[in-house]
């Protein structure tokens, strides 16, 4: 059986540096590779989804103001449009990641319960019991098939092979929350705390009307002091942060609902319309509606 805990493009692309990415959002399509992780000099998010195993070692990832620990034999499935940044790695740690096209993860149509937390935002970490084989083999192998020159038949295959992975994990009967322990220590990490609370708050209330004012009053700083606090860690500043909630948030909801673009405009808490269409044009190069049409299109299933 595996062991699963829910944490709150078919094109080969060059590989991505998960050490540089930029705050601006990535479409990496469908692609793998394996590497030595690399910290993450900011947040950043693309629009697939994304897989990763981790052969040895352990990673920690900074997402939704929560960390998130990912251990040797452990599979992460997420949506890699929530804002995600990888702040610790032990030293020998290696890694394969793997992205799928978010059309292509709706058309699998998964059962409900596992796409919808993943659709979420939320982390899913599954481990394998001692009886099944290692998704190991599986990833090794994924990256020996996407390499191929001509990979169409190669890429239907992994397809099929991640889709029956991902099923399986949905079908585990072994699901729990995750807890987070707090860690404490020098001023650094004391600093890094409240980095990690200001992104927690801003991940709970991001749909608000919110300030920095208020935002640094949760840390008891400064809002001048909580903004060079957060840059100097996280790479960005608390409004591009909770800028890429609100887009996160938006996007989810032109894809899986009707809702019209100016009521999801203030749903995602961006206070105006006109602001909503400027930010989600420069972020993903069209407008609400042709970003809707898009993946109505995309979602729809091909004639065989």
């Amino acid at each position: 059986m595996f062991s699963c805990q829910f944490l709150l493009y078919p094109k080969i692309m060059k590989p991505f540096d998960h050490a540089n990415p930029t705050i601006d959002v990535e479409t990496l399509g469908f692609a793998t590779n394996k590497q030595q992780p690399g910290l993450m000099q900011r947040p950043h998010r693309h629009n697939e989804v994304e897989l990763n195993y981790l052969e040895r070692g352990a990673i920690v990832y900074l997402s939704g103001g929560k960390r998130i620990e990912i251990h040797a034999g452990q599979v992460a499935i997420f949506w890699a449009a929530i804002p995600h940044q990888m702040i610790h790695i032990e030293e020998d740690a290696l890694f394969y990641w793997i992205t799928i096209p978010f059309a292509t993860f709706l058309q699998w149509r998964l059962p409900d319960m596992f796409a919808q937390h993943v659709i979420r935002g939320q982390f899913v970490l599954c481990a394998t019991q001692p009886q099944i084989t290692s998704p190991l083999h599986l990833f090794r192998q994924w990256q020996i098939d996407l390499q191929q020159k001509e990979s169409t038949e190669y890429q239907r295959i992994v397809q099929l092979e991640i889709e029956a992975l991902l099923r399986r994990l949905a079908l585990s009967d072994s699901i729990a929350p995750i807890t987070y322990e707090a860690i404490t220590g020098s001023s650094v990490v004391e600093e890094l705390n409240k980095v990690e609370k200001i992104a927690c708050f801003i991940a709970d209330h991001y749909t608000e009307p919110l300030h920095i004012e208020d935002i640094a009053q949760v840390v008891h700083l400064h809002p001048n002091y909580a903004m060079t606090l957060f840059r100097k860690h996280l790479g960005l500043s608390i409004i591009d942060y909770m800028t890429q909630y609100r887009l996160a948030h938006a996007q989810r909801l032109l894809i899986i609902s009707n809702t019209n673009a100016s009521a999801i405009a203030l749903e995602a808490g961006f206070g105006s319309v006109s602001r909503f269409y400027t930010t989600f044009k420069h972020a993903y190069g069209q407008a609400p509606g042709a970003y809707r049409a898009t993946w109505t299109t995309l979602q729809k299933p091909k004639n065989n």
